[in-house]
């Protein structure tokens, strides 16, 4: 009966053995891997980062030459607003244009093909 309950006890210190070699071998795949891991995150953020001070650089030229246009022009920033309105309504006006011989060239269309089907049923 002992010598059952020694090989019990010694089955027992191998598999407890052979657990902690497991656990240290996991230990060592998840630091590891968290390290893997780590390294892409910081990797990550180091281009998301410079993507947004290379966007931000362009933005501070694009509203640095914005001022030098502004204080360039003849009539200061309000002459400059004014030139940009007069600009964007001309834009508007040719848009408008546009769209009213469009809407003529529909209507007339609409009107021949009422007089078309007027014709047809008489």
């Amino acid at each position: 009966m002992e010598n059952l309950f020694n090989k019990i006890i010694e089955g027992a210190k191998d598999a407890a053995a052979e657990a902690g070699e497991k656990l240290g071998e996991l230990k060592d795949a998840a630091t590891e891997k968290f390290t893997e891991v780590s390294a892409q995150a910081e990797e990550m953020a180091a281009q998301a980062k410079a993507a947004i001070e290379a966007e931000t650089a362009e933005k501070a030229a694009q509203l640095a030459d914005a001022k030098a246009k502004i204080a360039a022009h003849e009539g200061g920033a309000l002459g400059f607003l004014s030139d940009k309105a007069k600009e964007l309504a001309g834009d508007a006006q040719e848009g408008l244009s546009s769209v009213v011989e469009e809407g003529k060239g529909f209507w007339e269309k609409a009107k021949d093909y009422v007089a078309g089907d007027d014709k047809k049923d008489a």
